[in-house]
């Protein structure tokens, strides 16, 4: 190898270093080291123990691994012209994950939410799947935007919220909130555990969702007897679901008919509306997509 002992280098046009991309960088080199980081187009040098961002600052703007944020809203407040993608989020336990995040003011009342979990029509995540019950993901790295498709990441299992919530795009404009695409949206504040935790353990959110129009919108089918709305219903084996609604044209809920929301054990769709039979009002009684945003 050539080696160059100069007090000092002058180039006139530039210092080309070596190209490593972030899954390829060498750990071999001698501190003091220099590389360009094509994947995320920074130079880094070895210290003796880790690579580390030349000039970077300490500025935690979600734009690289070693400058991960705590969640969305603090690179917002490091840089409030951010723009909606997938960003490094230092997450308890795990550490730097890439989330995809809403930074728009127009999404779910202010920017600065991170995407948890979502789901296409199908059955992936149905209630008994161990996806809510486990710290596992799924397409964790190829879902890192709002397409169609199943996705759970991190942020579900390790971030502690302080509101979520959940956004239906099949389903009509409006509810508790608004996105800048059109969707039904349910939002949750005072939360204070992570998605993981709340959507295993019982909350009424409300006994009354009927006369709740930002609840069960006209979406969701419902029944003249019974009712409830909230995170993990178990009040009738057979009609369990994760965040959603408890129905009976009856006033127990003894022989419940229909259920809506997240992961309907009924159904076994990740999320829908289902009718057996006695509604009183019809929805779309079929398997739906859903997201479950933190922040």
């Amino acid at each position: 190898m050539s080696q160059l002992n100069a007090g000092k280098v002058i180039a006139s046009t530039g210092i080309e270093f070596p190209s490593y991309t972030e899954s390829n960088k060498p750990t071999n080199l001698g501190t003091g080291a220099t590389i360009y980081n094509s994947t995320n187009e920074e130079l880094e040098t070895w210290n003796g123990s880790e690579w580390m961002v030349i000039g970077g600052g300490s500025q935690p703007d979600g734009s690289s691994q070693d400058k991960a944020a705590t969640n969305a809203a603090a690179i917002l407040a490091v840089n409030p012209t951010a723009s909606d993608g997938a960003y490094w989020i230092n997450l308890p336990s795990v550490g730097p994950k890439q989330i995809y995040c809403a930074m728009s003011s127009n999404h779910l009342g202010g920017g600065g939410w991170m995407l948890a979990w979502k789901c296409t029509r199908g059955s992936t995540f149905g209630y008994n799947s161990n996806y809510w019950t486990s710290d596992n993901v799924y397409n964790e790295t190829s879902g890192l935007n709002l397409n169609d498709g199943d996705h759970k990441n991190h942020a579900f299992n390790h971030y502690v919220a302080s509101t979520i919530a959940a956004v239906f795009p099949d389903l009509n404009n409006g509810g508790q909130s608004s996105v800048p695409y059109s969707a039904w949206t349910w939002k949750q504040s005072g939360v204070g555990q992570t998605a993981l935790s709340r959507l295993q353990s019982n909350q009424t959110l409300s006994t009354n969702p009927r006369g709740e129009s930002s609840q069960s919108g006209s979406g969701f089918s419902n029944q003249n007897g019974y009712q409830w709305y909230g995170f993990n219903y178990t009040g009738n084996n057979s009609n369990r679901v994760r965040w959603g609604f408890g129905w009976n044209n009856e006033g127990d809920q003894g022989s419940n008919d229909v259920s809506g929301g997240i992961a309907p054990v009924r159904s076994g769709n990740s999320a829908g509306d289902h009718i057996y039979c006695c509604q009183g009002t019809t929805g779309v009684n079929r398997s739906i997509r859903a997201e479950i945003w933190v922040q």
